[in-house]
């Protein structure tokens, strides 16, 4: 042995508070042995590979980012592999569900003598956290008590993370004061937790109604997917008589628990129950039937680009009823033919609904028919500053209006009427980059904000024309709202950008992908999607350079942590997308993956969901969920908008197990609030706060276009 090592060694056997340590976690890791010495699952213990292995791979990042998780573990499971290295297994075998794997690795890491304290501290918050994951309620109240002199170290955010599974473990053991006591901790330290809030509220039941209300609710207010919060707060509310809002929430709870589960049962039971109180919901027609009472507003044309053409946006199919009051004189003629069918005044509203399965009926207010039709119509303002005011466009919310420019259609399908709004392309943008981004953010956004929306319009121009339109209003293409929420900001970037595309290497114009919040890093469609659209993974220029992914253990950390970077500055981002938890149970995921048509397959009872790939950035190009059915593979934009709350596709995969080894939540930690390619909304609005100008952002974003004057 060399000196200098045998001097290392000796002075660690001096300090006294080291031994200690080392005893406590001796004894901890035999208890913890114990308890586990029955599971398959231990750290060197080679793992089957499920998932077309056939490939060789020289490193176990190169494998876990082809989707091989099994044979990344199987890398860094051998004698050879340092600690550094051996370290990547933790949240491989979380994603696996291998929680006592987890642990195991974990107890060896925490002796190594050449930790500092700080890293030390960390490693054991992981193996807290592991033990009340895996259910090992005994082996984390130990390893509490090991880490109480080191809670006081930490920063906030680990100590509100301790301050959670505390309470957590309290809540599973049945101390329900502590548990209380440790919930409200986390939450003063991070309120953006809706477990937090939801287990506060179960405590809070009996004892204090109105505070249980108020946590069940900005549980629900941070996770709209969060369906075990509906059928309690309703209860409260029906206990202080608000019906008719305990009604909506139970409507709600009950449409997205359509099967024969328990909580289904009794969401169902208390809604009869409160439809009794109160009555059955209202379909909404009376809103649209009503008088329109405001005036629709004049507008300023936008300037006539020729060459950008005229957009035909999708408002909304299957509609009933749709109200339309006209802001000057008009004309509704055959869509087809041009034949004129009626004519009206300013101010004048009137009522369209289907008639029979192909045709539509035109009726004033006073119910007094005015046209009928088996051909869609086109209704027409003679001056292109009146705007009218439509209702029965928004699903769901029947009394809500917007005010359109231009034209209107109506189609008459067998489900109902089909409503477009037909505008030049400076019109339909005015309405576009408000409904993106607030228009009191930096000119230089917004202009680009102009460029994007624009290239992305023309690009996709025609792509719904079977169903008479170019692309949808919402987030399926891009927002759009119309004339009401127009703003002189984004007018302006709109006119000072007029004719502006971005174009691809092939000269054609790009469809300029752009999500909320990328949270620090894009990525390549030809990974995630599959297939070229002409842009690139893009860094935050804050972050320091990433030319190869991350090890796993360094990914789950960055997406635990908040690094500083431009999607995270204050002011230009909101709350819960930059970085965010979800917790699911494998019901809600099942009945998700049943009822989308994106996947529409039962996959039994879930019991693993591990991810098959991911992109440099750490999204993942597909979720492999395996059930006691069947295996169900989740590709693409459905992953985060199929599987229940989740914001993205850049995640970790934990697992919640009951002290009898079932699972009882999926736990999601992920980054960024959208598809995460092309522009990042919140990073482009603060690097133009910091004096980026519109060229400067879009040749960030899309380092594979260039801006072409039309």
């Amino acid at each position: 042995m060399h000196y200098n090592k045998f001097m290392q060694i000796a002075g660690l056997l001096k300090n006294k508070a080291f031994l200690l340590s080392l005893l406590i976690l001796f004894i901890f890791s035999l208890v913890f042995f114990i308890s586990t010495t029955g599971d398959e699952s231990l750290p060197y213990t080679p793992v089957e590979a499920s998932y077309h292995a056939t490939e060789v791979f020289s490193s176990p990042v190169e494998a876990y980012y082809a989707g091989h998780i099994e044979e990344a573990i199987n890398l860094l499971a051998g004698p050879d592999v340092g600690p550094e290295q051996r370290h990547q297994l933790v949240p491989l075998y979380w994603e696996l569900g291998e929680n006592a794997s987890a642990a195991s690795v974990l107890e060896e890491l925490i002796v190594n003598p050449h930790l500092t304290e700080t890293e030390r501290d960390e490693l054991r918050l992981e193996l807290f956290i592991t033990c009340v994951l895996s259910g090992s309620y005994a082996q984390a109240a130990a390893m509490r008590n090991i880490m109480e002199a080191s809670v006081q170290r930490m920063d906030s955010r680990l100590r509100a993370e301790f301050y959670f599974y505390n309470a957590l473990l309290y809540h599973e053991m049945g101390n329900l004061r502590s548990a209380e006591e440790f919930y409200r901790r986390s939450l003063e330290l991070d309120r953006w937790r809706a477990m937090a809030w939801y287990r506060l509220g179960t405590i809070l039941l009996d004892s204090n109604p109105r505070e249980a209300e108020t946590a069940f609710q900005n549980c629900w207010n941070q996770d709209r997917a969060f369906n075990s919060a509906l059928l309690p707060l309703a209860r409260l509310l029906a206990g202080r008589g608000e019906w008719v809002q305990a009604r909506n929430l139970l409507v709600t709870a009950s449409e997205r628990l359509a099967d024969d589960s328990e909580e289904a049962a009794a969401v169902n039971t208390a809604l009869a129950s409160v439809i009794r109180q109160v009555g059955p919901p209202s379909d909404g027609l009376h809103f649209i039937q009503r008088e329109i009472t405001a005036v629709p507003p004049r507008v300023r044309p936008a300037p006539p680009t020729p060459a950008e053409g005229i957009m035909r946006i999708g408002l909304n199919v299957n509609r009933p009823l749709v109200s339309v009051k006209a802001g000057g004189d008009f004309t509704i003629r055959d869509a087809q033919t041009r034949q004129l069918l009626y004519q009206g005044a300013a101010l004048n509203q009137f009522w369209v609904e289907p008639d029979g399965d192909t045709g539509l009926r035109i009726r004033d207010v006073n119910n007094r028919l005015l046209l009928s039709s088996s051909t869609p119509v086109l209704y027409e303002l003679h001056s292109n500053e009146d705007t009218s005011i439509v209702a029965g466009i928004v699903s769901g919310s029947p009394g809500l209006n917007r005010t359109y420019r231009g034209e209107l259609e109506f189609r008459p399908e067998p489900t109902g009427l089909t409503v477009i709004s037909i505008v030049n392309m400076g019109d339909y943008l005015y309405g576009v980059v408000p409904a993106e981004i607030p228009a009191s953010w930096p000119m230089a956004v917004l202009r680009a904000q102009a460029i994007a929306s624009r290239s992305y319009a023309i690009a996709y121009r025609g792509t719904f024309a079977e169903r008479g339109f170019d692309i949808w209003n919402t987030a399926l293409s891009q927002t759009y709202v119309g004339a009401g929420f127009e703003h002189v900001n984004s007018n302006a970037a709109v006119d000072a950008t007029r004719g502006i595309i971005l174009v691809g290497e092939t000269n054609q114009p790009l469809a300029a992908y752009y999500s909320a919040n990328h949270g620090g890093h894009s990525d390549d469609p030809r990974v995630i999607w599959g297939y070229d659209a002409y842009m690139q993974a893009v860094q935050d220029t804050m972050l320091p350079p990433r030319p190869s992914p991350l090890p796993p253990d360094e990914l789950f950390r960055w997406i635990k942590d908040e690094p500083a970077t431009h999607s995270n500055v204050p002011g230009f981002f909101f709350d819960n997308t930059y970085r965010w938890e979800r917790w699911i149970s494998p019901e809600e995921i099942r009945r998700r993956l049943i009822n989308d048509s994106r996947v529409a397959q039962d996959p039994g009872e879930i019991q693993r969901i591990v991810s098959r790939g991911r992109g440099i950035s750490g999204r993942i190009v597909e979720l492999e969920v395996q059930g006691s059915e069947r295996t169900v593979y989740v590709r693409g934009n459905a992953i985060w908008g199929t599987m229940g709350g989740l914001r993205s596709s850049l995640i970790t995969i934990r697992y919640k197990m009951s002290a009898d080894g079932e699972i009882q939540h999926f736990v999601f930690n992920g980054a960024g609030y959208g598809h995460g390619m092309g522009m990042d909304q919140h990073a482009a609005a603060a690097m133009a706060y910091r004096g980026m100008s519109t060229e400067e952002i879009l040749r960030h974003f899309y380092p594979r276009a260039s801006l072409q004057h039309q």
